[in-house]
């Protein structure tokens, strides 16, 4: 594409998709391709050149620049460098919010940034997670003026509002005038998900979210008090009372001393996963070694051409989710309606304003981490439970003629029937206390994390020991019944035990998967603090 060799495909955005490319003198890039509908709608080309020479002409701290474009080529494009750091997406999405500290600097870097871009005459217009990328010195924002080439198309087109509707201002969401200060607005709103790992209007659909946006008060819980009162104040809804982003970054200056970049401004995770991106990144170059083909992917111009296959997503960074907004539906509408365009971000639990710790993924997964599924197991020893004592009376009053040793000393065992009972309502109570547990780990330190994990896996263990228990019981008894009864309590009996039969086929593999998640619980990582100490 123009100078450079695409090497594979970053992503995917609202305007297009991304691909890492290289120019011919080693210098590595982002190249963006513009979807085709969005180049074909009249007047987009030159919004989009116009834009592009607006980009290209501001350079400062905290900006990545736009180093080349051709809105005039078959499928317009632009190149900015690359940063090999995660965005702010993609770094909450895996490691958790920011700590108190780093929130400050990522306020300080980003109205850096947005002093910048305001200073070019451009407003961005689409600030969101995913437009801010985390490098080892500070904060960047990419993206900036391009999203009006988009907006501007979209109103002349269909009518629709293109944006994120999490991260929209009140003014944008209505439709009227996008100046600086929704910038600002945007700003809080990213400064939020930094702080708590959520939007503070909730989730939910575009519409809900924008009605919220424009009626109501944004959810802070969880923000730290100081850093909440800034953030309130960038998500005012009236834009002449929303601080400039000089005044921002004089106050998170004051909060954290001057000089508010640097390496260690990001916690030890964060930045080890930025060192390990570089080092990916280095390793590629090394194995690349100018013996690639011209061009290393397939792209959409080429496959036009050619008839070829579309890329697949970029084997760069597999763990990272896909954090970009993805293309809307054909058609006029997406799924939000007729006034806004379809963005996703990453997809969230919503968090517990209470959270105290970020559960390792692998306690709650599985069958073994989801106590509920004991009930399959519960359902024939309660059951019994209802039972149990008439069965003993029927082989008590019956007894079966002929009995040889062994199912006579199994007849024994079954009638002194001191354990069944107290067992089954202890596995019922502790499966109760489980799963409400389950429900609220995250507000639980990380060592009642470890307790959790250890006792569910301790609980399958007992289950599956007390299915066996029980199937042999319930041979026990009717193997020793006369065979000429024949009542209800026999019949239900007899079905019981064919289920407990079934599963006593699991029970190996459950006693063996219990065991080995017990050592997991108790040697392995199973939750660290939702704050991380800065």
């Amino acid at each position: 594409m123009g100078p450079y060799r695409l090497l594979f495909r970053l992503g995917e955005g609202g305007m297009g998709r991304v691909y890492l490319g290289r120019s011919p003198g080693g210098r590595t890039v982002a190249v963006k391709m513009v979807h085709a509908g969005m180049a074909s709608a009249p007047g987009f080309r030159e919004r989009f050149a116009r834009e592009v020479r607006a980009s290209q002409a501001v350079s400062g701290a905290g900006t990545v620049p736009v180093v080349a474009a051709d809105p005039g080529a078959p499928v317009p494009w632009l190149a900015s460098a690359f940063v090999a750091g995660p965005s702010l997406a993609d770094a909450v999405y895996e490691h958790g919010p920011l700590p108190q500290r780093a929130l400050w600097r990522l306020l300080s870097g980003l109205a850096v940034a947005l002093e910048t871009v305001h200073g070019g005459g451009l407003v961005h217009r689409d600030l969101k997670p995913s437009d801010v990328l985390l490098s080892l010195d500070e904060p960047l924002l990419i993206d900036f003026g391009i999203a009006r080439a988009a907006d501007e198309t979209a109103l002349t087109g269909t009518g629709m509002v293109v944006g994120s509707p999490g991260y929209m201002s009140p003014e944008q969401a209505e439709g009227r005038e996008v100046t600086a200060p929704s910038d600002v607005f945007s700003l809080g709103a990213v400064l939020a998900y930094a702080a708590i790992g959520r939007g503070p209007f909730g989730a939910g659909s575009g519409p809900e979210l924008l009605y919220r946006i424009v009626h109501r008060e944004p959810d802070l819980t969880g923000v730290p008090e100081d850093f909440a009162a800034v953030v309130g104040e960038c998500l005012d809804k009236e834009p002449g009372r929303r601080p400039s982003p000089e005044e921002l970054r004089n106050r998170a200056e004051d909060a954290v001393g001057q000089g508010t970049d640097g390496p260690d401004w990001l916690p030890a995770p964060i930045a080890s996963a930025i060192a390990r991106k570089a080092e990916q990144l280095l390793n590629l170059e090394a194995a690349d070694g100018g013996r690639t083909p011209r061009t290393a992917v397939v792209t959409e111009a080429d496959a036009g051409r050619a008839g070829g296959h579309r890329p697949g997503p970029a084997p760069f960074f597999p763990s990272a989710p896909p954090t970009t907004p993805r293309t809307p539906p054909p058609g006029p509408f997406g799924p939000y309606g007729p006034n806004v365009a379809w963005h996703k971000e990453p997809l969230h639990l919503r968090p517990d304003p209470r959270r105290r710790s970020w559960v390792a993924p692998w306690v709650q997964r599985g069958a073994l981490g989801k106590p509920l599924l004991c009930l399959i197991a519960l359902v024939p020893l309660t059951v019994l439970l209802w039972i149990g004592s008439d069965l003993v009376e029927l082989r008590r009053q019956h007894p079966r003629a002929g009995m040889d040793s062994g199912i006579q000393r199994l007849s024994e065992w079954a009638l002194s029937d001191g354990w069944r009972a107290p067992l089954t309502v202890l596995l019922l109570l502790a499966l109760v206390v489980l799963q409400v547990f389950r429900g609220r780990l995250q507000r639980h330190p990380g060592y009642v994390i470890r307790l959790w994990a250890a006792a569910g896996a301790v609980y399958w263990m007992l289950v599956s020991v007390t299915v066996v228990l029980a199937a042999l019981w319930t041979l026990g008894l009717g193997w020793s019944t006369d065979t000429q009864v024949n009542t209800g309590v026999m019949t239900t009996a007899g079905i019981t035990f064919y289920v407990l039969a079934v599963e006593c086929l699991v029970a190996p593999v459950t006693l063996i998967g219990g065991l080995v998640r017990l050592v997991s619980s108790l040697t392995g990582p199973v939750a660290r603090p939702a704050v991380p100490d800065p």
